[in-house]
């Protein structure tokens, strides 16, 4: 509380107000968030921390960090939690895919990063190899900004979800992209076709479910983002 009070202070004496967080996990901010300019999320960043840390603040170098989990916007949004347990068990049902399933935002979504710099998508394609057991993404992206930057292009698969429940939205893929101003560069990604299956227990197998499988290049994992569709057939990957 201490240390909200002071942010709350200091944003309002002046509104240009970066806050910088040292953690290791999901810190809530809902109290403050919206009456500061910017939050710079710094991990524990080790003994290069405080020069890594001013040339981000100063424009040298742009952020390219993408969170690694969802921060919701309340506590209650978690599962339970009890510390003096001598065991517990998740289900399926836990981080973003919690969040999806409950229909609650995050505050800051799994996936989400920001940059100095402005980037564009396009000419999205993907082709579906079962000889190789590789699903192929292909896209264009275009540095649009006005600084060198690095995107991480992430794809997302949201499946029929008839045989059995799954997330609405699940990462599948990830690239990263260091690009010039203007620089314009094709990003291939090879996702391994079990990712888009799921486990069948009665068959102690994976196995991919008919119909449309719709793959989503996104920001993060609540960005409406660049869609394509890929028809699959059933089929059983095997153990």
């Amino acid at each position: 509380p201490a240390q909200e009070a002071l942010i709350l202070a200091v944003a309002a004496a002046n509104p240009r107000t970066v806050v910088v967080l040292m953690g290791g996990g999901a810190i809530l901010c809902e109290r403050w968030r919206h009456r500061v300019n910017a939050i710079l999320l710094l991990w524990y960043p080790g003994q290069q921390g405080g020069e890594a840390l001013a040339d981000v603040l100063l424009g040298r170098v742009s952020p390219s960090g993408r969170m690694p989990f969802a921060v919701p916007t309340s506590a209650e949004h978690l599962p339970a939690f009890e510390p003096r347990a001598a065991s517990v068990v998740y289900d399926l049902w836990h981080g973003y895919r919690r969040l999806q399933r409950q229909g609650q935002a995050a505050a800051f979504p799994f996936g989400f990063g920001l940059s100095y710099s402005t980037f564009a998508h396009g000419e999205l394609q993907a082709e579906l190899l079962p000889e190789t057991g590789i699903l192929r993404v292909a896209l264009t992206v275009t540095n649009s900004g006005p600084m060198a930057a690095a995107e991480v292009v992430q794809v997302y698969l949201e499946v029929p979800g008839r045989e059995v429940e799954r997330p609405a939205r699940t990462l599948v893929g990830f690239g990263r992209l260091q690009l010039e101003p203007g620089q314009v560069q094709r990003l291939e990604l090879a996702i391994p076709i079990q990712r888009l299956a799921y486990f069948d227990e009665g068959a102690d197998a994976f196995r991919l479910e008919a119909g449309l499988h719709r793959l989503v290049v996104a920001r993060h994992a609540e960005d409406p983002g660049l869609a394509v569709e890929v028809e699959v057939r059933a089929m059983q990957l095997g153990t």
